[in-house]
């Protein structure tokens, strides 16, 4: 103990390092222990001349020495953020020194320390999912890119005549289990995604502000549809599956459809490749629910009204024609006469297109209906209908868009900015 007729100190000695107190800064905490000598006794060492505490050097150079020192009348001890202390171990240095009743909870502090600790672990996994997205997406399009190519291969060697090689449908077989595998993991990776987003979302924009500013002004709550949750991964699934039991089933068949499906299903695959506005709009529209319906009701009053008229006056054409006074009347097949009053209705006439196969067939409905007049002020309609759901619906987003990726990357770099300072 080190004395002084004016200055009276306690030296202390916490782990190697030395401190001098006043005792007339201990003694106005008495039930403490630095400022209780019979306690004290149990921790002097003659050999250092001070009272060796085996306990953290920085708590009690940072902590505890302040708080007696400090001239305040009601003095509180807080915990600083920056402490690399966890709230348990803090309370039981303050225990130790029976200081606890002196600890003054600051409960934005800590939620910011548990915010800042586990986000540092977060963000590096919401990085590392990021990179396994982008190369998912680069799997994804390369596989569907490369199996159509195999397609085209395939058919045109099979039209040259040529037998059909066993490395090659071993090939497509191994390329279409590599799609299917990448598209489960993407769903997979994008459920953490939405998961770590939202943790990361609500945990601090919500509760930090609700907690230290207090008073928020409430926005539209932003909402993102996941691929597991979209209709688009059910479509591709389908597609995926499809080409690759057609190349098994089309193996020992000379069927030209084999061919034609199997390599349909593969160019349809390309549609997340070329058309990803269109995986995002499914998706909305998905998610509208009634506002959807409205958007294709005009056109779908459209395509009923025309089955419905060309069945009643084809069917009506076909029970006059049987029925006819004629010796040997040519009575057509119910369908030609609902394809005949299809043609007359919405083309120039029914002689103008003959369809010679079934494909044709398909080709000149489609043909007929996009020609039509009615048709295109529909589709009108319908685009504008269209715009106004995606624009009610300008808080949903979907991970078809790589802006919601770059999205994700500025949210990374604010929150490891937020760290920082």
């Amino acid at each position: 103990m080190h004395n002084s007729k004016n200055d009276e100190r306690r030296s202390f000695n916490v782990l190697g390092k030395l401190f001098h107190v006043r005792i007339d800064d201990l003694v106005q905490y008495p039930n403490t222990l630095l400022a209780d000598s019979q306690r004290l006794q149990a921790y002097w060492r003659p050999n250092l001349n001070a009272y060796f505490l085996s306990r953290d050097v920085h708590m009690f150079e940072r902590i505890i020495l302040p708080f007696y020192t400090s001239s305040k009348l009601s003095n509180k001890i807080k915990r600083l953020s920056t402490m690399s202390f966890s709230d348990k171990l803090f309370r039981e240095e303050l225990e130790f020194y029976n200081l606890l009743e002196y600890y003054q909870t600051d409960d934005n502090l800590n939620f910011i320390f548990e915010y800042y600790t586990q986000t540092s672990s977060i963000i590096s996994l919401l990085s590392r999912l990021l990179i396994r997205k982008c190369i998912c997406w680069c799997i994804i399009d390369c596989v569907s890119c490369i199996a159509c190519a195999i397609g085209i291969c395939e058919i045109v060697l099979w039209r040259c005549q040529y037998q059909r090689s066993i490395n090659l449908l071993i090939v497509d077989i191994i390329i279409s289990l590599i799609l299917l595998w990448t598209l489960f993991y993407e769903q997979y990776s994008d459920r953490i995604l939405l998961e770590i987003n939202f943790y990361m979302r609500n945990k601090f924009d919500e509760e930090v502000k609700n907690q230290i500013r207090r008073k928020v002004s409430m926005t539209e709550r932003f909402i993102i549809i996941g691929s597991f949750q979209s209709p688009v991964f059910i479509i591709q699934l389908i597609f995926a599956s499809s080409s690759f039991i057609i190349t098994l089933l089309s193996y020992k068949r000379k069927n030209t459809w084999y061919f034609i499906l199997g390599l349909a299903f593969r160019h349809l695959l390309l549609i997340r490749l070329c058309l990803t506005e269109m995986c995002h709009i499914i998706d909305i529209l998905c998610y509208s629910g009634r506002s959807s319906f409205r958007v294709f009701s005009h056109l779908l009053l459209f395509l009923v009204t025309i089955l419905f008229i060309c069945i009643w006056i084809g069917l009506t054409l076909y029970v006059t024609d049987s029925n006819s006074t004629i010796d040997q009347p040519v009575v057509l097949a119910p369908s030609r006469y609902v394809y005949f009053v299809y043609h007359i209705i919405l083309n120039v006439g029914y002689g103008d297109t003959t369809e010679r196969s079934i494909l044709s067939f398909i080709l000149i409905v489609i043909m007929t209906l996009i020609t039509c007049p009615l048709l295109i002020i529909i589709y009108q309609n319908f685009i504008q209908e269209l715009n106004l759901v995606i624009t009610k619906m300008i808080h949903v987003e979907t991970f078809h868009h790589t802006s919601f990726i770059k999205y994700l990357i500025t949210q990374i770099n604010r929150y490891q900015h937020r760290m920082i300072h």
